[in-house]
């Protein structure tokens, strides 16, 4: 009962935590209402979590609990994309920035850390294998 419980709570509260982060980091610079907004869709997903999770697979998979190999596969393969596309926009905006003569620091630190994280998976899952 108590896995079930952990699993079923742990990313909604864990979304809450993140919605609570953002709104103290957008207060402390200044913009609270920007962190009241992005509270509130942290919270809006919590509350999708715990109320469909347990009637929809695919809202399950986003609760972070596949109910079968299926799915828990469409959940890495989704992670895969969504990563791909992130580290993509990443290098386009790098590009995009230096072209205006801006540094791109900001898309540079993103792409290097997800190439960083990618190697270092790869390495990691290699010597697993």
């Amino acid at each position: 009962m108590e896995t079930t419980m952990s699993s079923r709570w742990g990313m909604p509260a864990f979304g809450l935590l993140v919605g609570f982060a953002l709104l103290v980091a957008s207060a402390l610079g200044g913009q609270p209402v920007l962190g009241l907004g992005m509270f509130a869709i942290m919270a809006i997903y919590s509350a999708v979590l715990v109320v469909f999770g347990g009637r929809s697979d695919t809202i399950g998979v986003l609760g972070g609990r596949p109910v079968d190999e299926r799915l828990a596969s469409f959940d890495i393969l989704a992670t895969a994309v969504a990563g791909t596309v992130a580290i993509i926009v990443a290098i386009v905006g790098f590009a995009w920035s230096i072209a205006r003569g801006e540094s791109g620091n900001d898309y540079a630190v993103v792409a290097v850390a997800g190439g960083i994280a990618y190697i270092v998976a790869l390495l990691w899952l290699r010597r697993r294998a």
